[in-house]
């Protein structure tokens, strides 16, 4: 198997900040010989926030990781006005994470923000009905890690996809919990710090709209 290494072990920066081993199955490892990026359909950007999603489909894990990928890239060219799968990573069930379009080009969405700048990671299943996995969720906090300090990403643009687009969207489910509670950040600034952190469990609230 292929696998993009984008840190060899556990980093120390200058800062004294821990960098974790992230391992991140490359593309050319899931993809079939015609899962090709529609080129005239990217564009360009320079990535400066990070937004978490949730795939919003439930996922009982009968579909295996490369098979999903494969599913939907066809799903994003042929059903979708997109170039490639819409997000740059997605994290399956079990924590494994696969590449998908490439960093320098903008992600694509079914809502109406401008996405140009985001660097968007997709953590499979629905997670408004089924719960996030301890697994996954660690190799999100990881993920965030290390793309935040290769790309000087502040904690401030680190978000959710319905901070993004208000109003829109529930994604990334019970992922917002985290997020609005200071969790993932908490939990980032420990890996950065080299120490363990607790999973904490939630239940997934929906939103009341605003007044």
């Amino acid at each position: 198997m292929v696998a993009i290494v984008l840190a060899g072990g556990m980093l120390v920066g200058c800062s004294g900040t821990h960098v974790p081993d992230v391992q991140i199955v490359a593309r050319a490892d899931w993809a079939g010989p015609d899962d090709n990026p529609v080129m005239e359909r990217l564009v360009e950007h320079e990535p400066d926030r990070l937004t978490v999603h949730h795939a919003g489909v439930m996922d009982d894990g009968s579909v295996a990781g490369d098979e999903k990928m494969r599913r939907l890239y066809k799903f994003s060219v042929k059903q979708r006005p997109w170039g490639d799968i819409p997000y740059h990573y997605v994290i399956d069930r079990v924590g494994c994470i696969r590449e998908g379009r490439e960093l320098k080009y903008a992600p694509d969405t079914n809502t109406t923000y401008d996405t140009r700048g985001h660097i968007c990671i997709c953590v499979n299943g629905d997670l408004t009905k089924q719960p996030l996995m301890e697994s996954q969720y660690r190799s999100l906090v990881d993920l965030l890690v290390k793309l935040a300090a290769d790309l000087d990403i502040p904690n401030d643009r680190i978000v959710g996809h319905q901070d993004a687009a208000p109003g829109e969207t529930t994604c990334p489910g019970v992922l917002e919990n985290y997020i609005k509670n200071g969790w993932l950040i908490e939990d980032m600034e420990s890996v950065r710090a080299g120490k363990p952190y607790e999973f904490r469990t939630t239940e997934y609230v929906k939103a009341k709209p605003a007044d």
